[in-house]
């Protein structure tokens, strides 16, 4: 792993985020177990064995003026790089969080700031983890990496490789924000869908068509027309088909 990284293993915890946010930046926390993991919104995400629970910690820089709310497309942005070589067919990121292989799910991220300096990056992934006891407890089908890849690499070793990518691509963001890694982030949505953005008072229908700056969904309507929902009153992005 990058000399960037400090490694934090350990057998059993309720959540990898408890103890990553005790702990300084460049620091990354991984489970073997987490008995209260938890994904956006709060809803519980089931951490066991055989799978990558880990949480890395980033350090922000005010002076970097940037709009760290897109850390979660940061993240997904690293979580497909690092899975693209290993040739699973309809890898993809779901706004603004998940990583679908087709319509089943692989990973999840979620991001807490603990302090106004750090973030905590909170990445799940589905490897060698028994997927049937999961099955039926979430919204979406669920698939693992070791389905998928004949060769599926450790999680210890993925998890190196994937806190390699995560600070390149982290460290990129800072220098050119999301413009950036704009052209990553539309590779990896994958064919457009039409979506519905549910959020407290409506429901607007259209199809994905990206992120705006502040990393808020695009949704193209029927008429070519576009509009732009801001992401923190979208509860959910349903996909319709």
């Amino acid at each position: 792993m990058s000399n960037k990284w400090t490694v934090e293993e350990v057998n059993e915890c309720e959540s990898t985020f408890n103890v990553a946010h005790k702990l300084p930046a460049w620091t990354v926390v991984s489970s073997h177990v987490q008995t209260r993991g938890r994904g956006r919104f709060n809803r519980a995400w089931f951490g066991t064995k055989g799978g990558l629970w880990a949480t890395y910690n980033l350090p922000l820089e005010t002076s970097a003026n940037r709009h760290w709310g897109v850390l979660p497309l940061v993240a997904g942005a690293a979580v497909i790089e690092s899975l693209k070589s290993y040739g699973i067919k309809e890898l993809r990121l779901r706004w603004p969080n998940d990583v679908l292989v087709g319509r089943a799910k692989l990973a999840g991220i979620l991001v807490e700031r603990p302090s106004a300096k750090m973030a905590s990056i909170g990445i799940g992934i589905n490897m060698f983890n028994d997927i049937k006891l999961i099955e039926g407890s979430t919204a979406d089908p669920v698939t693992r990496m070791s389905d998928l890849v004949p060769s599926c690499p450790s999680v210890q070793k993925f998890r190196t490789m994937l806190g390699d990518e995560l600070a390149e691509i982290f460290d990129y963001f800072v220098e050119s924000g999301l413009e950036g890694i704009m052209p990553m982030l539309e590779a990896a949505w994958g064919a457009p869908r039409p979506v519905v953005a549910i959020t407290d008072t409506e429901r607007i229908v259209g199809h994905f068509a990206g992120v705006d700056y502040d990393g808020s969904p695009i949704l193209r309507k029927v008429d070519g027309s576009s509009i732009t929902v801001p992401g923190i009153t979208v509860n959910r992005l349903k996909e319709l088909i």
